[in-house]
C-alpha cells in the first residue's frame, strides 16, 4: 500500500514527464502516480508498476476518479513542471503532523530560482499564486467530507483544496521543497461558475483561515482576469462577507479595492477601479554538494551555465591546490575559463 499518491491532472508539456518521474521515484517512500487522460504516455517501462493511467471521457471526470481511487495515505496534485528537492515529501509528511501540509515553491526561470512565497508565509498567502502542486493533503479528509473538483485548471483545484481546508489544518513546511520551470498561472472562466457556490459553503462554515485562503485565490484570479462577468462574481462573493468588518478591511487593504462597493448591489463594472501589483522574493540559493550537482542538473534545478560554474569551481579548486607548476598554471585557466573568469588566476 503506498504511503503517497501523486496526481497528475493533466499532461501540459510531454517532453517533462520523463523528468518528473525521476525526479518523483528519486525518494525512499512507497509512492504512486496517477496520470489522468494519458492512455497512449511513454512510460519508463521500470516505473510501469508504480504509475497508473486514469481515463474517462473528459478530464474533470478522470481526476476526481483519481481522487476516488488513490491509494495512499496522503495525496498531493502535481505538475510536470515540477522537480523535487531531495526528501521532500518525507518532509512534508513529517511537517504535516499527521495533518496537511505545504511548502515553499522555488520558481526556475533563465537559470535562476525565487522563492514563490516569502520565508515566513502565512498560511492565506499560499493562494495568492496558482500553485497547487505544494499541498499534501489526507486521503481520508477528502474522501470521509466527499470533496471533488470543479475543473482541472488551476483556479479550480485551489478552490479545491481552500474546500480541503474547512475541515484540516496546514502545519508549513517553510523550506523550498519544489520547484517549477512552469508557466502556469489563474485562470478564471473555467471555475467562474462555481465560485459563488463555494463562498456560500464557506460563509457557513465561518472557517476564516480557510474563508481568507479562499478568498485570496479568488481575488487573484479575478482581478487579474477583470470584466463584466468576473466583476459580478467579485460581487456576489463579497456581499456574503458584507458584515464582517474584518474580512472587508482585510481585503480592502491586501488588494486595494473598494469593498463598499463591490457590496452594493447598484454598483457597476464601468465605476469600478483597482490597484495591484506583483510581489517577488529575494533569490534562492540551491544547495551545491559534489554528488548533487549532475543530478540537479538532470531535474532541471540547475541550467547548462550552472552547472558549467560548478565544473569549474571544482576543477580550479583541485588545480589551485597543485604544487606550482605548468600542470597547475595550465590546469587553473582551463578551469577558470568554465568558471567564467570570476578569480584571478
Amino acid at each position: 500500500m503506498p504511503i503517497i499518491s501523486v496526481i497528475l491532472p493533466s499532461v501540459s508539456e510531454n517532453n517533462k514527464l520523463a523528468r518528473f518521474c525521476a525526479s518523483l521515484f528519486s525518494c525512499s517512500l512507497d509512492i504512486e502516480l496517477l496520470i489522468c487522460g494519458k492512455d497512449n504516455a511513454e512510460l519508463p517501462e521500470a516505473l510501469a508498476d508504480r504509475i497508473r493511467i486514469v481515463t474517462a471521457d473528459d478530464g474533470l471526470t478522470a481526476l476526481n476518479k483519481a481522487l476516488a481511487e488513490a491509494q495512499g495515505k496522503f495525496i498531493v496534485l502535481s505538475d510536470v513542471s515540477v522537480t523535487f528537492a531531495d526528501n521532500a515529501l518525507e518532509k512534508l509528511i513529517v511537517a504535516s503532523k499527521g495533518n496537511a501540509s505545504a511548502c515553499n515553491v522555488g520558481v526556475v526561470s533563465d537559470g535562476t530560482s525565487g522563492k514563490a512565497f516569502m520565508q515566513n508565509f502565512s498560511f492565506e498567502e499560499l493562494s495568492a499564486k496558482p500553485y497547487y502542486f505544494n499541498h499534501l493533503l489526507s486521503a481520508d479528509i477528502i474522501r470521509n467530507n466527499t470533496i471533488t473538483t470543479c475543473g482541472t485548471d488551476a483556479l479550480s483545484l485551489m478552490l479545491f483544496i481552500a474546500d480541503y481546508y474547512r475541515y484540516d489544518i496546514c502545519n508549513p513546511a517553510r523550506e523550498v521543497l519544489i520547484y517549477t520551470d512552469g508557466n502556469t498561472g489563474y485562470k478564471a472562466e473555467n471555475a467562474l461558475a462555481f465560485v459563488t457556490e463555494y463562498a456560500n459553503a464557506f460563509a457557513l462554515t465561518q472557517n476564516t483561515p480557510a474563508s481568507m485562503f479562499f478568498l485570496r485565490a479568488v481575488f487573484t484570479a479575478l482581478l487579474g482576469n477583470l470584466d463584466s462577468d468576473t466583476f459580478e462574481a467579485l460581487k456576489s462573493v463579497t456581499s456574503l462577507y458584507s458584515d464582517d468588518y474584518a474580512v472587508l478591511s482585510w481585503l480592502k487593504s491586501t488588494f486595494a479595492v473598494d469593498t463598499a462597493m463591490l457590496c452594493d448591489e447598484a454598483s457597476s463594472f464601468a465605476d469600478f477601479k483597482n490597484n495591484g501589483m506583483g510581489v517577488f522574493y529575494k533569490e534562492v540559493i540551491l544547495p551545491i554538494t559534489a554528488d548533487a550537482v549532475v543530478k540537479n542538473f538532470y531535474f532541471g534545478k540547475f541550467g547548462v551555465d550552472v552547472l558549467k560554474k560548478c565544473i569549474g569551481a571544482w576543477g580550479y579548486y583541485k588545480f589551485y591546490r597543485m604544487k606550482d607548476g605548468a600542470v597547475k598554471k595550465y590546469g587553473c585557466k582551463i578551469f577558470l575559463k568554465l568558471l567564467g573568469g570570476d578569480l584571478d588566476a
